[in-house]
């Protein structure tokens, strides 16, 4: 009775569950273009990557995200980077659909350091699948079909690297909210609120074949629970990436909340990524809740596959050392 009711709350009140709804990535140390449109172009060469995250394996109705990226470095000193970004995501009824192209001017700070200040801007459809509610009078015309609407969005950025460290600031969906507060057209969808990042990471070598990278990303939500994931991945012989991080949910400012314990995001995450090549590479994450969602749900899994496009020699590069951020 109690999953048959976990399930009635995915499909018929996303209002409740998933208001300000944001995708959360278990995999960001890998590709920080997923949250901060400036680190477009820090790898220089043409990087691609997809990622497929089904979170809370099990329930009806839960998240179920897709995304392709692609970046790189362009013109003289390759001091500006340009990226595409695609994202799918579903959870319950409702769905969202964006696609941005992010745009990095990147400056050299000494030999072996750059801080980037970026922006985004694109176009998100956001959907309700109405005929999949569950309702009492099933001629309702409000319930019968496909509810949609196109907004513009953007999203702004910094980011600050070297070969050792490397820390960023960004804030995403900055126009849905405020040009679509007073439209009736977007009354039945979703509208996520503004919500900012902070990820902040460093390598350091344990010996000649081994490299630890901690990591951490706040995210902050200004109308509900936030985020912060602190994550600790060793590097083996420049191939192999095994980690772990522990996400647990945070109210920074103390708002006034009435979110139930059983839709904390507090979790436990594994993760791993191999080389297979020199430019290919595969990853895949365990996220393992501690909430009561642990329950009901077999966890999250999250795919990525990434290849590079290009001819450098990535270990004797200081600037991008891809393998790293």
């Amino acid at each position: 009775m109690r999953k048959l009711l976990l399930q009635f709350l995915f499909t018929f009140f996303p209002l409740l569950v998933f208001a300000q709804h944001e995708v959360t990535y278990s995999q960001y140390m890998f590709n920080n273009l997923l949250v901060n449109p400036a680190y477009a172009g820090y790898k220089e060469d043409i990087n691609v990557s997809l990622l497929s995250r089904n979170q809370w394996v099990g329930i009806k109705g839960a998240p179920n995200t897709q995304s392709l990226i692609a970046d790189g470095a362009f013109f003289h000193n390759k001091n500006v980077g340009l990226g595409l970004s695609v994202l799918n995501d579903r959870v319950g009824i409702q769905g969202q659909t964006a696609i941005m192209g992010n745009y990095a001017y990147r400056l050299p700070i000494g030999e072996k350091a750059r801080l980037s200040f970026g922006v985004g801007v694109g176009a998100v459809q956001f959907s309700l699948n109405s005929d999949k509610a569950i309702i009492n009078d099933p001629t309702d015309p409000n319930f019968s079909g496909m509810l949609t609407h196109v907004s513009p969005d953007a999203r702004l950025g910094i980011y600050f690297s070297n070969e050792r460290f490397y820390a960023g600031l960004s804030a995403n969906n900055l126009l849905t909210t405020a040009l679509n507060k007073n439209n009736a057209k977007a009354r039945y969808v979703i509208l996520p609120a503004t919500h900012i990042f902070l990820t902040t990471g460093a390598i350091f070598d344990v010996n000649e074949d081994v490299k630890v990278k901690p990591s951490l990303m706040l995210r902050d939500d200004p109308n509900s629970m936030g985020n912060f994931d602190i994550n600790a991945s060793f590097l083996f012989k420049d191939v192999l990436w095994i980690g772990a991080s522990y996400r647990m949910g945070v109210d920074m400012w103390k708002k006034n909340t009435n979110i139930s314990a059983t839709f904390q995001q507090n979790s436990l995450v594994g993760l791993v990524e191999v080389f297979v090549a020199k430019q290919f590479r595969i990853g895949y994450a365990y996220d393992y809740s501690l909430s009561d969602l642990n329950s009901y749900s077999g966890g999250g899994h999250e795919i990525s596959l990434g290849f590079i496009i290009g001819n450098k020699d990535y270990r004797n590069n200081a600037l991008t050392t891809p393998r790293y951020f």
